[in-house]
């Protein structure tokens, strides 16, 4: 019996890609044929792990540069940057999408493939899911929604700001792609918005983060599903570079900081900061950043830098981790049961690094416009001085290490393929 075939669609950074990784291997692994639709340079990364990948067009760094330094925590600006950096390649992208999924049994679908995903599925008469790694299109009263306040207006208030977020996303990238359509009349009309209507006629929406880490809440309709994180391992047969391991043998741990697909004209900055906080705390160090944020700064020896180590295998390693705030890696960071802090850029970051906070596991967060090197510093000290936030990073981290995100998404799949 031929396999069902299942198409997965993501487009953005690294933190946007992986997790799709992970769970196209999974579905391998279930007996599913499976192939991956995203930018070429996650081909290898794809290939180690024995997804097949069908190349899109455009430069995800490019959007990372341009969310990082012109949207700030704006949501209306972050999905702005967003839609000015994928229209001009939305025609080939459609084109290169029309051909990904021509013999696709179901489609998953991410946070910017919503219309694409769910219109070429509809068209197909096939199903389609949507994969979110933050709390979106989907209204409560239990928090604000991503990019707002969190004031004390109470339920309210906090449904609106999902409802603005929704219409912002919904409306703002129709307008547009009705622009594109005038321009190339051959391109089909997008069906209805997947997530208004009666419950059942949704298209599904998993959120591949855990409960432990934000609690569903009872407001949620029944088409949304939180899954767990879907972590993505070390490729078969990988192994580290040896002055790292031995780097790492050595004691004390080290204190991670990497700012993840973040790209801004400040990171030299960042960098400076992140090794003159380390030494004046006299702590060793692993900073993980490009060679461009690299360039220029002495490390001691006392200090690695790292680029594309594999978080799963690097942060059990660490005796504190300081990070960005992806989801992913913030999932990767509490997995490792090591005290995290987040210094978030934008958008969901700054609900994680709440979150962090609120669970117990690490300082108070420092968003990334006010890095230096003093605050870094103190955020150190915040850390090193409370024994009983490692104590609670490991025991949710050894909770969270019993759930299986990848499986849980792939038995909510299942029946919608029958």
């Amino acid at each position: 019996m031929t396999p069902k075939h299942i198409v997965l669609i993501s487009y953005g950074s690294r933190g946007d890609v992986e997790p799709f990784i992970a769970l196209g291997a999974g579905l391998t692994r279930a007996g599913y044929a499976v192939r991956l639709a995203a930018p070429q340079v996650f081909a290898e990364l794809a290939q180690a792990h024995g997804v097949e990948l069908h190349a899109l067009p455009g430069d995800p760094e490019q959007l990372a540069l341009s969310l990082t330094d012109r949207a700030g925590t704006s949501f209306p600006r972050q999905v702005a940057r967003m839609i000015e950096h994928v229209f001009p390649l939305a025609e080939v992208v459609l084109t290169a999408l029309e051909a990904a999924t021509a013999d696709a049994s179901a489609v998953v679908h991410s946070f910017l493939m919503v219309d694409a995903g769910h219109t070429l599925a509809r068209r197909r008469g096939i199903p389609d899911i949507s994969a979110q790694f933050f709390p979106v299109f989907a209204a409560t009263s239990a928090f604000p929604g991503v990019g707002h306040p969190d004031l004390a207006l109470g339920p309210l208030y906090h449904r609106a700001t999902h409802g603005m977020n929704n219409v912002v996303f919904r409306f703002g990238a129709r307008l547009l792609y009705s622009r594109l359509r005038a321009a190339h009349p051959h391109l089909p009309p997008l069906e209805a918005w997947p997530f208004s209507g009666p419950v059942a006629a949704r298209s599904p929406l998993l959120f591949a983060f855990s409960p432990l880490v934000l609690p569903r809440p009872s407001d949620w309709p029944a088409n949304v599903h939180l899954t767990g994180y879907w972590p993505l391992p070390a490729p078969a047969g990988w192994a580290p570079p040896s002055p790292l391991a031995r780097f790492l043998e050595a004691f004390p741990a080290p204190v991670y900081i990497g700012f993840g697909s973040m790209r801004s004209r400040r990171m030299p900055a960042f960098v400076q900061a992140a090794v003159e906080a380390l030494t004046s705390a006299g702590l060793r160090g692993v900073i993980d950043a490009s060679p461009a944020s690299l360039a220029g700064i002495p490390l001691p020896d006392s200090i690695r830098a790292v680029q594309g180590v594999p978080h799963a295998w690097l942060f059990p390693h660490m005796r504190l981790i300081l990070h960005h705030g992806g989801a992913g890696t913030t999932g990767a960071a509490l997995r490792a049961g090591v005290p995290s802090a987040v210094l978030p850029f934008w958008a969901d970051q700054f609900l994680w690094a709440k979150r962090t906070q609120a669970l117990g596991v690490g300082p108070a967060p420092l968003p990334a416009s006010r890095i230096t090197a003093r605050r870094l510093r103190a955020m150190l000290d915040d850390a090193e001085s409370d024994p009983a936030i490692r104590t609670r990073a490991s025991e949710l981290g050894n909770r969270l290490r019993r759930e299986d995100g990848v499986a849980a998404a792939i038995e909510i799949i299942r029946p919608l393929l029958c």
